[in-house]
């Protein structure tokens, strides 16, 4: 009977349990998904607000004339309506910033940034990226992160629609999180709800840190434009959300950016009122289920009382350790045939524990023989697995470096180089190769032996080492030639590194082990990583082409090739 009714009521909690959590999925799920429209509309409407903003700006007469004092107060005009509009700016045709909030960045060429380039073909709004020139200029309310903007820029045309120039603005991104922290009232933040907003290729642009700049696998992404909802396991923690999705559409005439508004909240806290229905009901069931043990208990005692002297003999000798100790008298012939079938189970009983115990004792000794055994093969297997790792590290390190100099050999110089020529060229950032060759190296070699010349050579390329900056590359080209990458380095900058290292090697002779010490003097050849230069090879040989002209120019000098491309 007891068993019968905790078996009910734990049916019927499942069975409601079931019943509240899919209703409650559904319930929460809407309302996730209203919050995810309701953010995605206002990032469009608040980005087609912006894009109408700087429309209206190109359109202003102002701009089309020479008055930079005025147009610099406009754009201070439009700053202070919206504070979110953290630089705004006018450049002229050839992409020079004339006129700009707070003055920031006039007089300098933003012809390469992306926002200028698209509007020069028509409206354009870009998506979510750091800053580059503005973040040395700008305070960040947020030490600890990067500054963020969405840029809108439009093309400021005469009545006879020739290009005049540009108008752009940076919108800072604290703006989306503005916005979201509205969506979520502080009441609510028991229910642990979160906003994200996702760029098209999935990326997340806004939320939680320890998802942001991530591509978390999603299912629902792909319907993320019906407004989709469901169950999503996370990968920044592992628990389960209730995930809803809405896809921006843009406003109006403002296109949009793709932007994907993803809300989530924990399972187990939005199913938590479900949780506590069904602790309620397992409660009942336990107390119906004891009190339903209470009575049978009582019953079980009033039917067995008759049987108690026969229960007590039978733990008698279910607690003796001898045949001899289970009594043998009884009221009734019944009790005394189980005290003799207690005798004879309890001496076979004996018989086989003694023999058990022997057996464990032998195979406890074979169990401890085997373990110390398989323990050995365990550490000869970890030695060995830990000669191999050090081998292949030290065959890696031997297939990348120089033998001699210890500096990169050339293959691996240029599988690096070439991947970090790739990235300068995307993002726009000056990359510099500058070519050394010793002077006269043949010379040192004929009169003071090649154990002398390796000693020079070693000497130079410790002396590139000091020179560059942590994260700059140098290698060992062949012979007395080296190489070295210089990341974020103009022209100016890569042609005073080479002079310093070529009056650097001029001024000290190289000390060898003898005590001798052996004047040296290099050539040295920059070049600029320009748009032409699709490979490091290019790059290398506009370099190696200034080299020779400072050959031939009579040594011990540095010769810059020109930026761009040609030689």
């Amino acid at each position: 009977m007891t068993a019968l009714t905790l078996g009910t009521v734990v049916v019927l909690a499942l069975v409601v349990d079931a019943l509240a959590g899919r209703r409650a999925r559904l319930d929460i799920g809407r309302d996730l998904r209203e919050v995810a429209f309701q953010m995605s509309d206002k990032l469009d409407r608040s980005m087609f607000e912006r894009w109408r903003d700087i429309r209206i700006m190109a359109q202003r007469p102002l701009l089309r004339r020479p008055e930079t004092a005025a147009q610099r107060e406009a754009l201070m005009a439009l700053q202070n309506t919206y504070p979110d509009y953290a630089w705004i700016g006018i450049t002229d045709p050839q992409g020079r910033v004339t006129a700009a909030t707070g003055r920031l960045l006039e007089g300098q060429d933003v012809s390469a940034r992306p926002w200028f380039v698209g509007a020069m073909s028509g409206p354009f709004v870009g998506d979510v990226h750091k800053a580059l020139l503005l973040e040395r200029l700008l305070d960040n309310p947020d030490p600890g992160a990067p500054l963020r903007f969405v840029d809108v820029a439009m093309p400021v045309q005469d009545e006879a629609g020739r290009l005049l120039g540009v108008v752009g603005a940076h919108l800072s991104w604290r703006w989306a999180d503005d916005i979201r922290r509205s969506l979520i009232a502080p009441g609510e933040a028991h229910t642990e709800t979160e906003i994200m907003v996702l760029g098209p290729d999935g990326t997340v642009l806004l939320g939680p840190e320890s998802l942001e700049a991530s591509k978390p696998a999603l299912a629902g992404l792909a319907r993320a434009g019906t407004m989709a909802s469901g169950v999503e396991t996370w990968p920044d923690d592992g628990r389960d959300y209730l995930t809803a999705y809405h896809a921006g559409q843009g406003f109006r005439d403002y296109p949009g950016l793709g932007w994907i508004v993803v809300v989530r909240q924990p399972l187990d806290v939005a199913l938590a009122p479900v949780a506590d229905l069904r602790r309620l009901i397992l409660t009942g069931a336990v107390t119906i289920a004891a009190i339903a043990c209470g009575v049978a208990l009582w019953l079980a005692g009033w039917i067995a009382r008759p049987l108690n002297r026969l229960n007590l003999a039978a733990q008698r000798a279910g607690e003796s350790s001898a045949p001899g100790d289970v009594p043998a008298d009884g009221s009734y012939r019944e009790v005394r045939d189980l005290a003799l079938a207690l005798r004879r189970m309890i001496r076979a009983l004996t018989e086989k524990r003694v023999a058990l115990e022997a057996a464990n004792a032998g195979l406890e000794a074979r169990v401890a023989e085997r373990t110390a055994a398989l323990t050995a093969e365990i550490e000869e297997r970890r030695r060995i697995e830990r000669d191999r790792e050090d081998l292949i590290h030290r065959l890696k390190q031997m297939a990348e470096t120089d033998f001699l100099t210890g500096v990169m050999n050339r293959r691996s110089f240029f599988d690096v180089a070439s991947r970090d020529l790739t990235i300068a060229l995307h993002h726009g950032s000056p990359l510099a190769v500058v070519m050394l060759d010793l002077d006269h190296f043949k010379q040192i070699n004929d009169r003071y032996g090649h154990g002398v010349g390796d000693e020079v050579l070693r000497s130079v390329a410790e002396r590139c080492r000091s020179a560059i900056r942590g994260g700059d590359l140098v290698a060992r080209m062949g012979g007395e030639e080296f190489v070295i990458l210089l990341h974020h380095a103009a022209a100016d900058a890569a042609a005073a590194l080479a002079e310093r290292l070529r009056v650097a090697l001029a001024g000290t002779p190289v000390a060898l082990s003898d005590g001798r010490a052996i004047p040296i003097t290099a050539s040295l050849g920059v070049a600029v990583a320009g748009p032409d230069d699709t490979t490091i090879d290019e790059l290398m040989t506009r370099a190696d082409a200034a080299l020779y002209r400072a050959k031939a120019a009579g040594r011990n000098r540095v010769a810059a090739a020109a930026v761009g491309g040609s030689a």
